[in-house]
């Protein structure tokens, strides 16, 4: 399940692999839950540089934001943080658990730059889910 397709990152502020961005449903760094989905990829693909977008200064913060904050405005401090980072500009995958599998569709038709390579959803209801 872990980008077993590799894209070779060829922009100056890249070490050699595509950077991923996570967004998480409900929580962005919980040692449980994307911790632990951050570490698989990062034992699958080492050196690879991950951000997990966190909204709030703490866990906490990001896990309140997730449920109560407007989703326009979660988008937008996205985009903010991406065009930010440095290590992103050339380019990245992004991956999105649950409703942050939304998010970051959001976050691509609205920040076009710098550009996603690969949106991977998991869990994301886009057209609703078929159970």
């Amino acid at each position: 399940m872990v980008l077993t397709s590799v894209v070779p990152c060829v922009h100056p502020n890249c070490d050699g692999f595509l950077p991923l961005l996570v967004f998480a449903g409900d929580c962005c760094c919980n040692p449980e839950s994307m911790g632990y989905i951050m570490k698989i990829v990062e034992q699958k693909i080492p050196g690879i540089y991950i951000l997990s977008l966190k909204i709030g200064s703490n866990i906490i913060e990001d896990m309140e934001n997730s449920y109560f904050m407007n989703v326009n405005d979660q988008v937008n401090l996205a985009c903010d943080k991406i065009t930010k980072d440095p290590k992103l500009q050339g380019g990245y995958n992004a991956m999105g658990f649950s409703q942050g599998g939304q998010f970051l569709r959001a976050v691509v038709q609205r920040c076009p730059s710098p550009p996603v390579f690969n949106l991977i959803s998991i869990g994301g209801q886009h057209q609703g889910n078929f159970l």
